[in-house]
């Protein structure tokens, strides 16, 4: 682990104002560079915790990383699919992130679709899959190793009578704990997070993974439009569709009280689709909104929340086909 990361939580829980967005444990306070206000960024000036985005490398990964810590205020990248790669790649990567003094999410993300059902041999199988990154990762700068709770895989659900089945409750449960318990004596100090989704018009009736002794959770929450596309005309609630955020934060905090949270989330354009795409999640009018909408929800997560110590947007780099019919929808915070 790097810069005493166990510390950052114990102070983080304790308060977390906009205002206090300076120094992270022993690591000095990083001043944005000038250009950074002005970019399409969540971060536009240094702050008290994670300001992370999910990244989709490109073969000049020192200069990418680079990029988006000077010109985006970004210190925590979350990679998909780390269990891939092959050592001399990830000696690059972990290599850049030292020398920039930035950290990497590793996600435990992959299962076989065919047979995953929450159970504890499951939990064994993934720890198989990722067995050999967690073995390369330990002491590495890695900010929180984020399991993967596929709650939201129709193929899951169809095994268990459906998200919010008791015996789907049941399994999540034990599942969350057995994996925590797997990985832990491989994580050393790096921290176990465990992931949090309530679904995407928030219906999945999740139990409290609290059980689990992670050290945290990754909660994925995205704004949706309402009647109208936010414009930008409304209220700051209306631009985030606060309401929404608000209460799957509160129910995420009430479940794990005194855990520390993680957001993902992420915006796109509906000038970029010239029509309504049929996926909406966190649809804005235009670029122009989208710069206020990122603004306005990480001060609404670092003012409202002190549980929350930090956000991971999707994704710096990442035009994602999504919907059905499929469209490249305009997620990420640069140019394509």
């Amino acid at each position: 682990m790097i810069f005493k990361f166990a510390s950052v939580l114990t102070l983080t829980l304790a308060a977390l104002p906009l205002t206090a967005c300076g120094s992270e444990g022993d690591r000095p306070a990083r001043a944005c560079p000038a250009g950074a206000p002005a970019a399409m960024t969540p971060y536009p000036g240094p702050a008290g915790w994670i300001q992370g985005a999910t990244w989709a490398p490109s073969a000049d990964i020192g200069g990418d990383l680079r990029r988006m810590r000077d010109g985006y205020g970004i210190d925590t990248v979350n990679v998909y699919g780390l269990e891939t790669w092959s050592t001399a790649r990830l000696n690059e990567l972990f290599t850049a992130l030292t020398n920039l003094r930035m950290r990497a999410v590793v996600r435990l993300e992959a299962y076989d679709p065919a047979t995953f059902e929450f159970r504890p041999e499951d939990a064994t199988q993934v720890l198989e899959r990722h067995r050999e990154l967690l073995e390369y990762v330990k002491g590495r700068p890695v900010a929180y190793l984020a399991l993967n709770m596929p709650v939201d895989d129709p193929r899951v659900q169809a095994r268990l009578g459906g998200i919010n089945s008791e015996l789907s409750a049941q399994r999540q449960v034990t599942y969350a704990k057995t994996l925590v318990g797997l990985v832990r004596p491989l994580a050393g100090a790096t921290p176990v997070f465990v992931g949090l989704f309530y679904g995407w018009d928030s219906s999945y009736r999740i139990p409290s993974y609290r059980d689990s002794g992670a050290d945290g959770y990754v909660l994925t929450s995205y704004s949706y439009p309402g009647g109208r596309v936010a414009d930008g005309a409304g209220s700051t609630d209306d631009l985030i569709d606060a309401p929404r955020l608000r209460a799957v934060a509160d129910r995420a905090v009430a479940a794990q009280p005194g855990a520390p949270i993680v957001v993902e989330y992420g915006f796109q354009t509906l000038a970029a689709q010239k029509s309504m795409p049929d996926q909406t999640a966190g649809l804005v009018a235009d670029v122009t909104v989208k710069r206020a909408a990122l603004r306005a929800t990480t001060h609404f997560y670092c003012s409202r929340y002190p549980a929350v110590i930090g956000t991971t947007y999707f994704g710096y780099n990442i035009f994602k086909a999504e919907g059905n019919p499929p469209r490249t929808l305009d997620y990420a915070l640069t140019s394509q």
